[in-house]
C-alpha cells in the first residue's frame, strides 16, 4: 500500500469523536494476524469484530478497508514477511494475552510514536487537544494519531486527550530492550511448544540452545521480547532447520541413554589402579561439607565396575560443575582421575582404603532414574512434528474480551415503534362508534385484532415507549436531567402524561419543548390548558421555542407583509431523557396527539443504545440553539394575547 493509499483508506476510517481508525484494536490485530498465518479471510475473521464495532459505534464501513489498514499494520509490524508469521509474528500469535504484546510493537515500529507518548506523560491531567496535535507531523495526524487511540494509549476527543496510563507505562517500559540472542532465544522457547509441542521444559530449552547457541532463562518477558525483535530484521521460521535440531538432539539423547544403560551392567574386568595413602583417606582428607567426595572413592574403591562414574551423581547432589568435581577429586591422595566430554568420570586410580559409606545401591538408583528421564526426553522428541500454522490460543478469548468490552448502552435494546387502531386498548364502545354498521369496518376491527394479538415481539406502540421513556426518569438516578420534546404538534396528549412529566419537575428535571410556531391563539391557549397550568409551581423548569423560518427562494424586505410569507419549520417528532448511556430516544412520525397516539398509522423507532440516543440529543440541540431568539416566556403564554403571536426572528 502507497503512502496515498494509506492516507486515503485511513481518512476513510476516520471516526472524529473520539479520534481512531474505525474496526482496529489490538484484539483485531491479533486476528488478522491468525487469519492470514494459516491463510484464511481476513474479511470472516475480522466479522465479530466488525460486529461489536457496529455495535459500539453505531456506524458501518466498508470491510475492505478495514482489511486493508490491518495488512499494512501487519507489514509495518514486522508481523509478516512473504505472506508467512515472523518470528515475532509468532510470539504474539502463541500469547495468551497478545494486546500488550502489539502495543509493545506499535511503540517500537510507528515513527515517533515513543516520543509521543513520553511527552504525554508529562502532562497531568487531559492534554489538551492542541499540544496534542503539535506533537505530530501531518503525516503522524492523519495515521499515527488515530492509530494510537485504536490501540488504546489514548482517547481522543475533539478538544482534549485522555492518556490511559497503564497501557502507555506498560509499552513504555519495553522498550528497554534486552540483549537480541536473548530475545530470540526466548521468542522460540515460547513458539516451540506450539508448533512442535515440545511438552518437555528440558528438551525445550535445549533444543532452542542448539537453534540459537543460546540458553533461555526466565527473566526477560514477552513484552520485552516483542519490543527488542520488533527493532531487528524480520525472520521467518525455516521449518527444516528446526526437525533437524530436534531430531540431532533426539540422537544426542538416545547415546546418552546407551552410555546410562552401560553404566548399570559394569565390566567385570577394570583397568583400576589401587593405591596405598601415606595417611588415612577420610573425612578429614576433605573440607567441610564435601564428605560425599568420600562416600564416592569408598564406593569406586570396592566396585571397581564404577572406575567411570555418571559425573551428574555428584555434581548435582553438591550442586557444583563438573570441573569442580575434578578439581576436589584431584586434590586426595591417590585419586587420579579426569572429566570426559561425554559426562563421565573415569578414575585410573584411588585409594587402597577409603573410610566411607559405599554408595553402591544409591548410585544404582541414580542410574535407573537417570535413563527413565532420558527415555522420557526421547520420547518428547520422537513425538515432536514442526507445524508453522499455530492454532491462535487467544482467539475465542480476544472475541469474547471485545464484546465483554462493549458497555451497556452499546447494546441496549430498540424497538420498532407504531401506532395502529388497537380495538382492545380504546374499548368496545369507542370502537362500536367508529364501526357503527359497516360490514367494511367491522371486518378490520376483527383483522386489527388478530394482528395486534400476534404481532412480533419487537413492535411496541407509541404510548408505551412514552411511558416508557418518561419512566426512565422516575426509575433510575439519571445524571442528566433534561426531557426534550420536538413536536410541530400537540393536542390534550400532553394532559395524559402531565402526571409523569409533573413528577420529573419534582425530581430536578429541565423540560425543553421545541414546536412549529403558529399565529393561531387558540393552539397557544391549548398547550396553555394541558400542561403549564398543570405545573404552575415549576414552570420556570420548562422553556418552550418554536423554529420557523422563511423559504430560501424568497427576498425578505423591510416593507414586505411577513404573515403572507411562505415558511418552514419543524416537521421532526422525537423526544429524549437523559444523556448518552443512561437514557433514551424515541423519534419517528407521530406527533404528541391523541390521532397520532390511537388512530394514524404512525411508525419510529424506541431505543436505549448510547451512540442514537447521543445522536438524536445532537439534532435537537443544534436547532434548539439556534431557536434561542424565539424562546416563548412563561409569562406570554399565561397571558394570551389578542394579538397574534410573531417570532422574534420575523420581527
Amino acid at each position: 500500500m502507497t503512502d496515498g493509499d494509506l492516507s486515503t483508506t485511513a481518512e476513510r476510517l476516520h471516526t472524529q469523536s473520539p479520534n481512531r481508525l474505525w474496526g482496529v484494536s489490538p484484539e483485531s490485530v491479533y486476528t488478522t494476524l491468525a487469519a492470514r498465518s494459516v491463510s484464511e479471510s481476513a474479511t470472516h475473521r475480522l466479522s465479530p469484530h466488525i460486529r461489536a464495532e457496529m455495535l459500539r459505534t453505531n456506524d458501518e464501513r466498508d470491510s475492505e478497508d478495514v482489511v486493508k489498514i490491518h495488512d499494512w499494520i501487519l507489514k509495518e509490524f514486522n508481523l509478516l514477511k512473504d505472506g508467512r508469521p515472523t518470528l515475532l509474528g509468532m510470539v504474539v500469535l502463541v500469547s495468551t494475552e497478545p494486546q500488550s504484546l502489539v502495543r509493545a510493537i506499535a511503540l517500537s515500529r510507528l515513527r515517533t510514536a515513543e516520543t509521543v507518548l513520553r511527552s504525554c506523560t508529562e502532562v497531568e491531567g487531559l492534554l489538551k487537544r492542541r499540544e496534542f496535535d503539535s506533537l505530530l507531523t501531518d503525516a503522524d495526524e492523519s495515521i499515527l494519531g488515530p492509530l494510537l487511540g485504536s490501540l488504546g494509549f489514548v482517547t481522543i476527543y475533539p478538544d482534549s486527550v485522555e492518556l490511559h496510563h497503564d497501557q502507555v507505562e506498560s509499552a513504555l517500559v519495553a522498550q528497554s530492550k534486552i540483549p537480541r540472542d536473548l530475545a530470540v532465544a526466548e521468542a522460540y522457547k515460547q513458539i516451540l511448544t506450539q508448533i512442535a509441542e515440545i511438552g518437555n521444559q528440558h528438551c525445550l530449552d535445549s533444543v532452542v540452545e542448539r537453534m540459537t547457541g543460546s540458553a533461555p532463562t526466565e527473566k526477560a518477558e514477552a513484552i520485552e521480547v516483542v519490543a527488542t525483535l520488533a527493532n531487528t530484521h524480520p525472520v521467518t521460521i525455516d521449518s527444516e532447520e528446526l526437525t533437524d535440531a530436534i531430531e540431532k538432539k533426539r540422537e544426542e539423547y538416545e547415546h546418552e541413554y546407551r552410555r546410562l544403560r552401560s553404566l548399570l551392567t559394569p565390566k567385570d574386568k577394570s583397568t583400576l589402579t589401587h593405591v596405598d595413602a601415606p595417611e588415612p583417606v577420610d573425612s578429614n582428607s576433605v573440607d567441610e561439607g564435601k564428605e560425599f567426595f568420600i562416600d564416592v572413592l569408598a564406593t569406586v574403591s570396592a566396585h571397581p565396575g564404577f572406575a567411570a562414574l555418571d559425573v551428574q551423581f555428584i555434581s548435582d547432589r553438591l550442586s557444583i560443575t563438573s570441573y569442580d568435581v575434578y578439581q576436589e577429586l584431584s586434590t586426595i591422595t591417590g585419586v587420579d582421575c579426569e572429566v570426559r566430554d561425554n559426562g563421565l568420570i573415569e578414575f585410573a586410580s584411588v585409594p587402597t582404603s577409603v573410610d566411607g559409606n559405599d554408595l553402591r545401591e544409591e548410585y544404582t538408583t541414580h542410574l535407573v532414574e537417570r535413563c527413565s528421564t532420558v527415555r522420557h526426553r526421547i520420547d518428547a522428541l520422537s513425538n515432536a512434528s514442526v507445524t508453522l500454522t499455530p492454532e491462535a490460543i487467544a482467539s475465542d478469548q480476544i472475541v469474547a474480551e471485545d464484546y465483554a468490552s462493549l458497555d451497556d448502552g452499546d447494546v441496549a435494546p430498540a424497538y420498532f415503534t407504531y401506532t395502529l387502531v388497537d380495538p382492545d386498548a380504546l374499548g368496545e364502545a369507542k370502537m362500536d362508534t367508529y364501526v357503527g354498521n359497516s360490514r367494511g369496518l367491522g371486518r378490520e376491527r376483527a383483522q386489527l385484532r388478530r394482528w395486534h394479538r400476534t404481532r412480533p415481539p419487537g413492535l411496541r406502540s407509541y404510548t408505551a415507549m412514552t411511558d416508557r421513556l418518561f419512566s426512565l426518569g422516575l426509575e433510575r438516578d439519571l445524571e442528566h436531567k433534561i426531557l426534550r420534546i420536538m413536536t410541530p404538534f400537540d393536542d390534550n396528549t400532553f394532559n395524559e402524561y402531565v402526571s409523569q412529566i409533573r413528577r420529573l419537575l419534582e425530581q430536578g428535571f429541565e423540560v425543553r419543548l421545541l414546536t412549529r410556531h403558529t399565529k393561531e391563539q387558540w393552539e397557544w391557549q391549548r398547550l396553555q390548558r394541558n400542561l403549564l397550568s398543570e405545573i404552575k409551581e415549576h414552570r420556570d423548569r420548562i422553556t418552550v421555542r418554536t423554529y420557523s423560518r422563511f423559504k430560501e427562494q424568497q427576498r425578505v424586505k423591510p416593507d414586505m407583509d411577513f404573515r403572507k410569507l411562505g415558511e418552514f419549520g419543524i416537521h421532526g417528532k422525537v423526544q429524549t431523557i437523559g444523556q448518552p448511556g443512561e437514557g433514551a430516544a424515541l423519534l419517528g412520525s407521530a406527533n404528541f396527539m391523541r390521532n397520532s397516539y390511537d388512530w394514524n398509522p404512525e411508525c419510529g423507532i424506541y431505543t436505549e443504545r448510547t451512540q442514537f440516543v447521543d445522536a438524536a440529543i445532537e439534532f435537537f440541540d443544534i436547532v434548539w440553539d439556534i431557536s434561542e431568539s424565539d424562546e416563548l416566556s412563561m409569562e406570554r403564554l399565561q397571558a394570551i394575547p389578542d394579538r397574534k403571536l410573531v417570532p422574534t426572528y420575523y420581527s
